[in-house]
């Protein structure tokens, strides 16, 4: 929207129109695939993680192009966004009891390998302008720090935020950004850009009274209880009897997991104003 484009229909609605883009993406879909989760005794949702999104992609471009020229001809145009991904790689770990230094060395490399891995095979088959998003800082949301606040060593912010949490996704942002830098040397002629969500979601914390979002309540949700980390209550929000906020344009977190329609258009307007000065960099 703050691009000025219409939303993108999804993928797997084989009825919607396409004639602007495709939206690939799969709520709480793992980076990882399910089978390398349930081997270390994690339990995620079955769902199509990056390498069946990426096949998805795939599918449709053989529909819309005959041949390797063709299908390069239509991509040089377009605008992709690989991500953001790393949440629910961090998440359903995370909030199944394990480390903070576990998943920083055994999960978040192999997550930032395959998102680098299957950036450049969409480069290869002609992609020429692509955005790679990092992480939100994660310890300042509800439902990482439900979780933290049940270890009584954790320490916090002058926010309130988890600092071990924030430290883990900005490992893998640094991380990532470092990939994308060898990615860039690798295919000159392709503009790679870095979404910073890291520090544009900061940005709404420490500008909250300009932006006009409640200081009292920037890590409470609008949806559900008044409780300081209430989150995934059993019924979704926007359902019938579920608690709202009288005003979710003064908060920052609409359900513990996701943002407010209004932080998001915040952060996007930070975003997209620095993609060229990440670029430069």
């Amino acid at each position: 929207m703050a691009l000025g484009l219409p939303l993108l229909n999804p993928y797997l609605n084989k009825t919607a129109s396409f004639s602007n883009g495709v939206n690939f993406a799969v709520a709480s879909a793992t980076t990882l695939d399910p089978s390398f989760y349930s081997a270390k005794g994690i339990i995620i949702p079955p769902l199509p993680a990056l390498a069946s999104q990426l096949s998805y992609f795939k599918t449709y471009l053989s529909s819309i192009c005959s041949t390797p020229t063709d299908c390069a001809d239509k991509l040089k145009g377009s605008l992709f966004f690989v991500g953001e991904f790393g949440y629910n790689d961090i998440y359903y770990p995370y909030t199944q009891g394990r480390s903070v230094e576990e998943i920083q060395t055994t999960f978040v490399p192999l997550v930032n390998q395959l998102i680098i891995n299957s950036t450049r095979e969409l480069i290869q088959l002609g992609v020429s302008q692509v955005v790679v998003p990092g992480n939100f800082p994660l310890g300042c949301f509800p439902t990482f720090l439900s979780v933290a606040r049940r270890n009584r060593s954790t320490a916090y912010d002058d926010f309130g935020c988890a600092e071990s949490l924030n430290d883990l996704t900005s490992y893998e942002n640094n991380d990532l950004q470092r990939a994308l830098n060898s990615l860039r040397m690798e295919f000159p002629n392709t503009v790679i850009l870095y979404a910073d969500y890291y520090n544009a979601f900061l940005s709404l914390l420490r500008q909250a009274t300009t932006f006009g979002f409640d200081t009292e309540k920037l890590l409470t949700p609008c949806c559900g209880d008044d409780g300081v980390y209430s989150y995934l209550l059993p019924t979704f929000c926007g359902g019938v009897g579920v608690p709202v906020c009288s005003n979710p344009n003064v908060r920052i977190h609409w359900d513990g997991v996701h943002l407010t329609q209004e932080a998001y258009r915040r952060m996007s307007e930070i975003i997209i104003r620095n993609l060229g000065i990440n670029y430069i960099q």
